[in-house]
């Protein structure tokens, strides 16, 4: 089957010899790292280069996202290849319990661990899952998960296992990346869906270093020991007395570690924790007991059964086990008003490589690859091809500024500095009347900076949108809309946010991005043990760069990527900041924006703006 006739749309730029390129490396096994901008249509490309290998070999593809919210995309494209080419096949969305269980709908519960042991107490009296069972569907055509749902819905059917059972004849699975980074998530699925030998497809990849860190990290607070100490109250037993004296142990050490803490952040040992509690191996396995009453209680009671105990035991019982493990530290930090007890993984290619191995072949793709070298040391593979994709920006559709004399470098932002950084935003904003976003490197600075902007806002008539740290993803989506549908509006958010990356602005809803300093971690002692455990692994010179100004830069180069989502686009993308031009920084930057860069003080600045139409 020619790979090209998959393709549903009309092939544009390279798109032709991509598809060419990606099906010939699939089918003789390869790593694949596919590196091409957003908009360029990744998604179309991959599908058609691998649908007519996996369904010749009736090997399945397996499709990972970041996040849940993103499952639907690829069986979207699957849809529109399926109507073209009339052949019947299955795709599925895969969600979680937690998306899926009518029966935790109709108890209202709604979080992970409620749902979850929900569905292991009351699935064999389950009426959706009963019914399941007694049923005899074949699905045969690409279901998002939503549809899914309401299939389950009509049909009284439970729809999280009818797509688990339905994964075994899928020819596309589309999940998050949680599926396979979390060990004990994935064999949850390996009985439903074949991993050996599929063919699989990482989204946005450069994301994979900070999400293997992320599922296999765990945090408590004095919060967590609180409720976990409520929860024993209920217990009158001599046994779970005492254990409730030892927690009590445990909460009072966090609260001397607490009051110990005197910088940003600095690390604890669990084990002096456990041993000044006197906790020992049969109070871990008493605490589960305990826990498995708790949640019997809860249901009864009609709530949903969660459990701080549990939470706080396994932390600890998973933090002994990791305290000789090179790559894993413990952390304490304030957060807000909180204190905060991490156990921090920091590896990503020892938790990757024996991951990789299960898989016929693997298209990592990204808009932010580059450098490949790089990218296939942090997430263990050895050898790989690389495919560079793009499409021509015209460079008169991009005016490409650095600005010369401000840099947000250092701990703070100095007076001077500050004045001359809401000067050139001030002047900025007075130049580029259309939908502006300014990138922030962090919280800090935005926070130094934004009454300044408001001021300046309010003064203008302009709406001024502002991305708060710890935002709900409700109240970011109707920021979001809101800017869309304005005009010559400003919004301020962060390079580490999340509308830095994956948020789409089609046409007007973004022409002009300005990015306020480098988004470097800051020098915490986590930022240290960071670059500490990779300079451990990769030598001092590629470790720093690896664990610090690799991650910076792709963030930087995302948030410029905002404004340019097809070829003919235009953007002004100005990078306030001097080092950009450092040529350490300025070779990590998009080609769009390195091809027609200049660094210009701020009267140039506008002058260039001035020239510059966004018509």
């Amino acid at each position: 089957m020619d790979p090209l006739d998959f393709f549903p749309y009309n092939p544009r730029s390279d798109q032709k010899r991509i598809i060419r390129e990606i099906n010939k490396l699939a089918s003789e096994g390869s790593r694949i790292l596919f590196d091409a901008p957003t908009g360029y249509g990744k998604t179309p490309v991959v599908l058609s280069a691998l649908l007519p290998i996996a369904i010749s070999l009736r090997k399945p593809i397996i499709w990972i996202v970041r996040t849940g919210n993103e499952t639907d995309r690829p069986i979207e494209e699957l849809k529109v290849i399926h109507d073209k080419l009339g052949l019947r096949f299955l795709g599925l969305s895969i969600r979680g319990k937690r998306d899926m269980c009518l029966e935790a709908r109709n108890r209202g519960i709604s979080d992970h661990e409620g749902v979850s042991v929900l569905c292991r107490r009351i699935r064999e009296k389950c009426p959706y899952y009963r019914n399941l069972l007694k049923s005899h569907i074949k699905l045969s055509v690409p279901l998002t998960f939503s549809e899914i749902l309401k299939y389950g819905e009509r049909n009284k059917l439970c729809p999280y296992f009818l797509q688990l059972n339905q994964a075994s004849n899928a020819i596309l699975i589309s999940m998050s990346y949680n599926y396979l980074l979390s060990e004990r998530i994935m064999w949850s699925i390996r009985y439903f869906v074949r991993l050996k030998g599929a063919f699989l497809v990482v989204d946005e990849a450069h994301n994979l270093q900070s999400a293997v860190s992320s599922v296999n990290s765990d945090r408590i607070t004095i919060g967590t020991v609180d409720r976990a100490l409520k929860e024993l109250e209920r217990f009158k037993e001599k046994r779970a007395r005492a254990l409730m004296e030892k927690i009590k142990k445990v909460r009072k050490t966090l609260e001397m570690e607490a009051r110990a803490l005197t910088g940003e952040d600095d690390v604890f040992d669990p084990l002096i924790i456990i041993e000044k509690a006197e906790i020992f191996d049969d109070d871990f396995g008493y605490a589960k007991k305990l826990v498995s009453q708790i949640y019997s209680l809860q249901l009864r009671e009609g709530k949903s059964p969660r459990s701080s105990l549990r939470h706080l035991i396994t932390f600890f019982e998973e933090s002994i086990q990791n305290l000789d493990t090179e790559g894993v530290v413990f952390l304490k930090y304030k957060e807000k008003d909180k204190y905060v007890f991490e156990r921090w993984d920091m590896r990503a290619a020892e938790a990757l490589r024996d991951i990789w191995k299960l898989f016929s072949s693997i298209i990592f793709m990204s808009g932010t690859l580059k450098p490949f070298n790089a990218f296939a040391d942090i997430v263990g593979i050895n050898k790989h091809n690389d495919i560079v994709a793009s499409f021509q920006i015209p460079r008169e559709n991009v005016l490409s500024l650095i600005l010369k004399g401000i840099s947000t470098r250092g701990e703070v932002l100095s007076s001077e500095m500050k004045q001359k950084y809401i000067k050139a935003l001030s002047q900025l904003i007075e130049n580029i009347n259309k939908n502006t976003a300014i990138f922030f490197a962090s919280y800090r600075i935005m926070n130094d900076l934004i009454d300044s902007i408001i001021k300046l806002c309010e003064k203008m008539n302009r709406g001024i949108f502002i991305e708060r740290e710890g935002m709900r993803g409700d109240e970011a989506r109707k920021i979001l809309n809101e800017f869309r549908v304005s005009k010559g509006s400003i919004l301020c958010a962060t390079m580490m946010g999340r509308f830095a990356e994956g948020a789409d602005f089609p046409g007007e809803a973004l022409e002009a991005i300005i990015l306020v300093g480098i988004p470097f971690e800051r020098m915490t002692v986590r930022t240290s043990l960071y670059i500490d455990y990779y300079e451990k692994l990769y030598g001092t010179e590629k470790g720093r760069f690896y664990a610090y100004i690799l991650p910076a830069l792709r963030r930087a180069s995302q948030a410029m990527g905002r404004a340019l989502r097809s070829p003919t686009d235009k953007a002004i993308i100005i990078a306030a900041d001097e080092r950009y031009w450092e040529r350490r920084y300025f070779n990590l930057l998009p080609e769009y924006f390195r091809s027609n860069a200049k660094l210009v003080n701020l009267p140039a600045a506008l002058d260039f703006i001035h020239e510059f139409s966004l018509e």
